[in-house]
């Protein structure tokens, strides 16, 4: 049986359930947000050879090896690093990891982010220093190392 990308996510989301599959579609695009809940809110039930194509490409993909970060060569000077995590990020999860970069790397990042320039900008300037922000600063640089530290 062959599936149309759209009918795999649709069948894909639809079997996550209504509370997951809506905070997955927020990040789409508006336009392809709104043909895929309108796809779930159709969908005659899959038959079993859908459900086990999708559920199989599914699968695969968690099958994936990890790349060890040892076995990787290291960035070559003046190669940018991709912040395209941090598009799945808050805007204040943002405002607090610009933070903790050095000013050139602030403006990369930025320039990278296609939106809410001017919202992650005041976040960055309304942050205040407390009793956590040591540990916080540890462990986000532990979790984005490699990424943008």
């Amino acid at each position: 049986m062959v599936l149309t990308g759209r009918e795999k996510a649709t069948i894909f989301l639809s079997i996550l359930g209504a509370d997951v599959s809506s905070r997955i579609l927020r990040y789409l695009p508006d336009e392809l947000a709104d043909l895929i809940a309108a796809g779930i809110n159709h969908l005659p039930t899959p038959s079993p050879d859908a459900l086990s194509e999708v559920l199989g490409e599914y699968n695969g993909f968690l099958a994936l090896p990890n790349a060890d970060r040892e076995s990787l060569p290291p960035a070559a000077p003046g190669i940018k690093k991709s912040y395209g995590t941090l598009l799945y990020e808050r805007p204040q999860m943002i405002a607090f990891l610009l933070s903790l970069m050095p000013e050139e790397g602030r403006s990369e990042v930025l320039h990278a982010l296609p939106r809410e320039k001017a919202t992650i900008e005041a976040l960055g300037g309304s942050l205040k220093h407390n009793l956590f922000r040591p540990r916080l600063e540890e462990k986000l640089k532990e979790h984005f190392s490699g990424k943008l530290f």
